[in-house]
């Protein structure tokens, strides 16, 4: 019973597909990542990830919801638009295009 809950979250989001989601905003000449990270470490199912300048941080993660992440970093990148800035999302194939 125990390797069955520990095996659950990864059963969880390799069963709804779980793709990272990316928005950037710019600013002037500033940009900003925000990301929904879904990590295989196990020890949380989904985070967000804020990157810029100075680093990259993690504002939130859960242990059993996606939603929770979504719904902060959709709350998040809303505030961004409302302090000015442009941001809009994109494919992680996108992402790892602009990578190479």
């Amino acid at each position: 019973m125990k390797y069955l809950l520990l095996l659950l979250p990864f059963v969880f989001n390799t069963a709804i597909g779980a793709e990272n989601q990316s928005t950037i905003c710019k600013h002037e000449n500033q940009e900003r990542k925000i990301e929904v990270v879904y990590p295989e470490n196990m020890e949380s199912i989904c985070e967000v990830q804020y990157t810029k300048d100075t680093g990259m941080q993690i504002l939130w993660n859960a242990k059993s919801a996606v939603s929770y992440c979504e719904e902060k970093a959709a709350t998040f990148i809303e505030k961004q638009r409302g302090w000015g800035w442009q941001c809009d999302s994109i494919s992680s194939e996108m992402l790892e295009q602009a990578a190479y």
